[in-house]
């Protein structure tokens, strides 16, 4: 009996143990974070799940300090980790940074590592451990770690490779060249320190160390993504206080949003505020398949300054979006494949927060939005890419959209304050050339006559400053000498008008021939340029912007004794027949309606001046009302009849609408253009133009160069073959194509760019294909 006593008292008292070793092993919990004084959430127990493979996307790497304008809460984050294991044979322990520790002769003093044989609670190794039993060999082996397993461990692997590892720890971890494997055992420990140790303190170190490591291995997809999750959860630990994410190009660098931006984002949505232009430019570059082209890449200072801009203007009011019912969670599994769980964040006044990522009804419209932004910063971007130098310079500035070009700061806005310091408190300034010249910091001679590039480039730059000037050659005006005369005017745009069209041309040109006759006496009175200044406010068929150019280039003619002088001269060298023309067609276009207007006459008297004819001879032809000045003129007597005359009725109208002599405007028409023609080589300098190379005649085929239409490619194959062109030529060329030249440039050095990744034209007086694309082109044709 007593024996059996015994056996069973025995029996109870290994029951007992058993139950004992049962409640040790109880799944250990460990919780992510919480901000002192809030209360934790519900937790949720996670069985332990295999590895997370896929890569993730790397969150912005800092945060902004104060760039939100509504409160700043913290967001609580928690989480149930669970892990299995026995008791432990000897107990690991961490190693902090700084602490001196030696295994197998090597001495390590980097720390971040866990030291021992096992954890206490387990009974066996876990892959973060450096275990100080292991056999150690007595050189390094395998570096590359092609040897190491999937998930490997300091156990698991050779005693070679054992060697290499500690070697790296004790290297301060910094060589890129070792295998990731090793990275990714030195990894495991970190994931184990922050999320089973709860090491909340620690967090801000590892994450510093976790984010030096990405810049030194974030090329494996793997180790970025297991890496990026890592720093989500770790930035929320040690800093709850998430404000705004900074704008960054690589805020999309995988398949999911940044946590950061979905957070506050999310705060947005939850608060029922509108999204300003730096939360919906955060959103569309967090997107996943957000794809920034190089010049929003290579340009993103400027591309989120005309992201302001343009989104300012289509959502004055911000841009509204409802609040999905989705909410944020976060899944976290370790890289060791030891623990993970459920990531619950909590605002501590909004509760759980809406996720952004749900989203995608408004995510279109800012796409488009992204593409034209990086639409017009295409040109700016060009010129970088092929000089890096010119970022800060005027040329570049000039390359930008005006409304980012004439910002608060910046090259451009220097540029704009000097040309405004020229005006001084008026919209008018008249000033040498050279002067304008450095205000806009281009590089030109002192003396002579400026190529038809440079003058074309002075002209755009003014125009996006909203500043127009003549002569302007764009417009049928001469070209700018560097020591000449330039009169400024505020306008919009530069004051753009159709140089071309026949009622502008024939402005032109009566102004041109007024500014002769004014100054054929050698002075010109006040009250002439006043005189000049009525007729072309009183000149039918032109607008306003109109008149106001014509006034500047009166202005000009008046004021630039070198240009009165060269037109007098020029005037006074044309032959007999042409001055008769000129006299002609004059008295054509006033004589058309049976009478000269007293204005009419007093143009007419300043143009036989101008062209030294008498005066008599001007009243002689009005008399007659003939435009002829040698024909005979047949004159018969006059016969009156008595009494009172009776004008007779006129026939009436069949449509009964206003009838319009259309011989009578084709006549002044034609007339008028004599007038231009003639006048047009006289104020207007003759630009050195080379003859046109001869070339032969293509055949069908030739010409094509897949992606330009017909006829730019016939434009690129001529200056291809002729190797480069004056650039009067050139201009030539392409209107008798009928193209804007430096459009074709520009139509041209785009396709370059699609086809070579370079401009394929280049040149300012001469322009050329670049040599070394020559023969690309020639292929390029015969392929197409």
């Amino acid at each position: 009996m007593e024996w059996f006593l015994i056996g069973a008292a025995l029996v109870a008292w290994l029951i007992y143990l058993g139950r004992k070793q049962s409640l040790a092993e109880t799944p250990q919990r460990s919780r992510l974070p919480v901000q002192d004084g809030s209360a934790p959430t519900s937790e949720r127990t996670v069985s332990p799940q295999q590895p997370w493979h896929d890569s993730r996307s790397r969150p912005d790497r800092r945060f902004t300090d104060g760039s939100s304008q509504w409160e700043r809460r913290p967001v609580t984050a928690s989480m149930l980790a669970r892990d299995s294991g026995r008791q432990p044979k000897t107990p690991a322990k961490w190693i902090p940074s700084g602490e001196d520790v030696r295994v197998a002769g090597v001495s390590i003093n980097s720390g971040m590592f866990y030291l021992g044989a096992s954890f206490a609670g387990k009974s066996g190794a876990e892959n973060c451990l450096v275990d100080p039993t292991c056999q150690v060999g007595s050189v390094r082996g395998d570096p590359e770690g092609k040897t190491l397993p999937y998930w490997p461990s300091y156990q698991s692997i050779s005693p070679a490779a054992r060697r290499t590892y500690l070697e790296w720890l004790a290297g301060g971890r910094n060589d890129p060249s070792i295998g990731i494997g090793y990275v990714f055992i030195f990894f495991y420990g970190l994931e184990r320190r922050l999320f089973v140790d709860e090491a909340r303190n620690e967090a801000s170190a590892m994450a510093a160390e976790v984010r030096r490591l990405l810049a030194l291995h974030g090329e494996n997809y793997s180790f970025k993504g297991y890496a990026s999750k890592f720093l989500d959860v770790a930035d929320l630990m040690a800093n709850p206080d998430i404000s705004r994410p900074a704008l960054s190009p690589d805020l999309r660098d995988g398949y999911e949003m940044p946590l950061s931006v979905r957070l506050h984002l999310g705060r947005k949505l939850g608060s029922k505020l509108p999204f300003d232009s730096t939360d919906a430019l955060l959103w569309v570059l967090s997107l996943p398949d957000t794809q920034l082209r190089t010049p929003a890449s290579r340009c993103f200072e400027k591309l989120a300054e005309l992201w302001h801009v343009r989104f300012g203007s289509r959502y004055p009011d911000g841009l509204k979006v409802n609040s999905p019912r989705t909410k944020i969670k976060v899944e976290y599994r370790a890289a060791s494949g030891g623990f993970g769980g459920r990531v619950d964040l909590l605002d501590s006044e909004l509760g759980p927060l809406p996720d952004v990522a749900a989203l995608s009804a408004p995510i279109d419209g800012l796409r488009d939005l992204l593409n034209a932004c990086t639409d017009e910063l295409a040109a700016y971007s060009r010129l970088l890419g092929k000089k890096p130098e010119a970022k800060d310079t005027v040329e570049a500035a000039f390359l930008l959209p005006k409304e980012i070009l004439t910002s608060s700061s910046g090259t451009g806005a220097a540029a704009l304050k000097r040309v405004d310091d020229l005006f001084g408190d008026h919209r008018i300034a008249g000033v040498k050339v050279t002067r304008l010249a450095q205000a806009l910091e281009m590089e030109i001679p002192p003396k002579g006559k400026l190529g038809a590039g440079v003058c074309n480039q002075i002209g755009a730059l003014m125009d996006k400053l909203d500043v127009g000037f003549e002569p302007d050659r764009r417009y049928g005006s001469r070209g700018l000498e560097a020591d000449g005369y330039i009169l400024l005017f505020k306008a919009k745009e530069g004051a753009p008008v159709d140089g071309e069209a026949p009622a502008y041309a024939a402005a032109r040109a009566m102004v041109e021939v007024a500014a002769l006759a004014a100054v054929s006496d050698g002075r010109v009175e006040p009250s002439e340029f006043e005189s000049i200044k009525a007729d072309i406010r009183s000149f039918p068929g032109v607008g306003g912007v109109e008149r106001g150019r014509l006034m500047a280039y009166a202005s000009t003619l008046l004021r630039d004794p070198a240009a009165q002088q060269s037109a007098i001269k020029k005037l006074g060298s044309i032959g007999a027949d042409a001055r008769a023309s000129v006299v002609r067609a004059a008295l054509s276009a006033v004589m058309a309606d049976g009478h000269a207007a007293p204005d009419e006459v007093k143009f007419l008297e300043r143009l036989y001046k101008a062209l030294g004819y008498p005066v008599e001879d001007l009243y002689s032809a009005l008399h007659r009302g003939s435009v002829a000045l040698d024909e005979p003129v047949a004159v018969a007597r006059e016969t009156r009849a008595t009494g009172l005359p009776i004008t007779a009725q006129p026939p009436a109208s069949s449509s009964g609408g206003v009838r319009i002599d259309h011989g009578r405007l084709q006549r002044i028409k034609s007339e008028t253009s004599a007038v231009s023609e003639l006048l047009a080589g006289i104020f207007i300098e003759e630009e050195p133009t080379a003859s046109p190379p001869q070339v032969r005649e293509p055949v069908a085929s030739e010409g094509k160069f897949a992606g330009l239409d017909g006829p730019h490619a016939t434009l690129l194959r001529l200056l291809a073959e002729s190797g480069e062109l004056d650039r009067q030529a050139f201009e030539d060329e392409a209107r008798k194509l009928r193209l804007l030249p430096d459009g074709a440039i520009e139509t041209i050095n785009e396709w370059g760019f699609d086809r070579f990744d370079e401009p394929v034209v280049d040149g300012d007086e001469r322009i050329s294909v670049a040599e070394h694309l020559r023969d690309k082109l020639k292929q390029t044709r015969v392929e197409a």
